[in-house]
């Protein structure tokens, strides 16, 4: 091949390459421009959709429980259609609801308390444990005899034994219930709101209230009453009877009182007019001597409850369930029933693994 021919054969190839390149670059570009259009169409539908969460709202982690319920409830529409009653299991008030305080448009959204429970069962380990009437275990009640130094060689031993007493605790039932409008419960984002406030954060409340002070025994009664011998603050009683528990072989790590004690505690000042808990501007502490600190609004006021968490479990027989349906004249209302029931048992596993404290007086 002369060098003609080359150059000639060479030049072929550069062209069509190029030719090659030229059209992959086109067939890019009209992908690109395809992509382009699907997003403005989905925008345009989300701009013509709006949304009924205001843009102020914090974000969460997760869906919440209302979220839940909402997201079952399309799911399972057709069903609600069809027989006007719903069940659903989800894991983790009397007044109508309506559409005039629950609909899908531009919304400033429905005032209501949104912060975080709270309560004595975030101090109480839990566990799930399945369909149970009752539990049964023993409860540690103390020690009879002691250990002590032998006499001489082939004397009789101290005798020392534990002491227990048989508890059979049946399972507690929480529920609560709410009615809205068929219209409403065809809504979602502000629908889910009404739900997490009027169930979740009800039934929230009653299981502190009826762990505090229920049928079962409760804690304030289970707990051992102590009055400080020596100090008038609540702190420092907490202190002491850390000591006392520790002495008596628990390891407490964690304090219960109400919100208004734990604001008393926190606002303390030093003779010089400083804050003993830190900074004016700083956050509020979440622990008070190395204890974990737990508010709850049913602990009796000026008292604090000192627990060795480990002797204490919650356990739970059934997750929140939520019902819809009719009840009474629902049916001519138009209005539809929710609610929300879960099963659980309290367990206190030893005497002396709380204490209630009441300061010197």
């Amino acid at each position: 091949m002369s060098s003609i021919e080359m150059v000639k054969s060479a030049l072929e190839s550069i062209e069509g390459g190029v030719i090659r390149l030229q059209e992959k670059t086109n067939n890019d570009i009209e992908s690109i421009k395809q992509d382009q259009r699907s997003l403005a169409d989905r925008l345009l539908g989300i701009e013509q959709k709006g949304t009924a969460w205001p843009e102020n709202q914090p974000e969460t982690k997760g869906s919440s429980f209302g979220a839940k319920v909402w997201s079952a409830m399309k799911a399972n529409g057709d069903l609600l259609s069809k027989t006007d009653k719903l069940c659903l299991e989800i894991k983790a008030a009397g007044d109508v609801t309506t559409t005039s305080s629950a609909r899908t448009v531009q919304s400033g959204g429905v005032g209501f308390p949104s912060g975080l429970p709270i309560g004595i069962q975030f101090a109480i380990p839990s566990r799930v444990i399945g369909a149970t009437s009752a539990y049964e275990y023993s409860r540690y009640t103390g020690l009879e005899g002691a250990a002590a130094l032998q006499a001489t060689e082939g004397a009789a031993k101290a005798a020392v034994r534990p002491t227990f007493s048989l508890i059979n605790q049946a399972a507690l039932t929480i529920a609560g219930y709410s009615k809205i409008s068929k219209q409403a419960l065809t809504d979602s984002a502000e629908l889910q709101r009404a739900i997490d406030v009027t169930l979740r954060r009800s039934i929230n409340t009653a299981l502190d209230s009826i762990l505090n002070s229920g049928a079962w025994g409760g804690m304030l009664t289970l707990a051992t009453s102590y009055t400080s011998l020596v100090y008038t603050g609540l702190a420092d009683a907490a202190s002491e009877a850390v000591a006392t528990m520790q002495e008596a072989g628990f390891n407490p790590d964690t304090v219960v009182m109400r919100p208004a004690d734990w604001l008393a505690i926190t606002t303390v000042k030093s003779t010089t007019g400083e804050y003993l808990s830190g900074s004016y501007l700083s956050p509020l502490p979440e622990a008070l001597r190395g204890l974990k600190v737990v508010l709850s609004p049913t602990v009796t006021s000026g008292k604090i409850m000192v627990a060795d968490s480990s002797q204490i479990e919650l356990l739970v027989v059934d997750d929140l369930a939520v019902e819809i349906g009719t009840d009474g004249d629902d049916f001519t209302k138009n209005v539809r029933t929710i609610l929300g029931e879960m099963r659980v048992i309290p367990t206190f596993r030893a005497v002396g693994a709380a204490r209630l404290i009441t300061p010197k007086a």
